[in-house]
């Protein structure tokens, strides 16, 4: 995968959060019923957490393989919980969740490590 892209790809998720239509509400409930946010929280409440993850320049990178199609897939602690964030080529999230055990979850052979945000998204060629 060309890094010019990644980053381009990167940096129009921080400037706009896209869901696959009618599919952000189910991700909020979804969240709620694993507990990983509170009973009341809202679409907003959800995507601030997205938008911390992303926005954070020591977050961790990485590229998820799903059957040969890359997905970026983001990492970082948000109020002490490993939250990734996971959005496809065409910058439409797939979705957010914490991770309980990061590094045993991220070294699956599924996951390639790119590098931090800051060094990614600012990549420029």
């Amino acid at each position: 995968m060309e890094r010019n892209q990644l980053a381009a790809t990167i940096r129009l998720v921080q400037a706009n959060l896209t869901w696959k239509p009618g599919s952000a509400e189910q991700h909020v409930k979804q969240r709620i019923r694993r507990g990983h946010l509170p009973p009341t929280a809202t679409l907003m409440e959800y995507e601030d957490i997205i938008r911390t993850v992303i926005s954070n320049d020591n977050a961790q990178v990485y590229i998820f393989w799903y059957n040969a199609t890359p997905y970026i897939s983001i990492i970082d602690v948000v109020n002490g919980n490993h939250w990734l964030v996971m959005f496809a080529l065409n910058g439409v999230l797939e979705s957010a969740y914490i991770v309980e055990r990061p590094e045993r979850y991220l070294n699956k052979s599924e996951f390639e490590y790119v590098g931090l945000l800051s060094k990614v998204a600012s990549h420029d060629d």
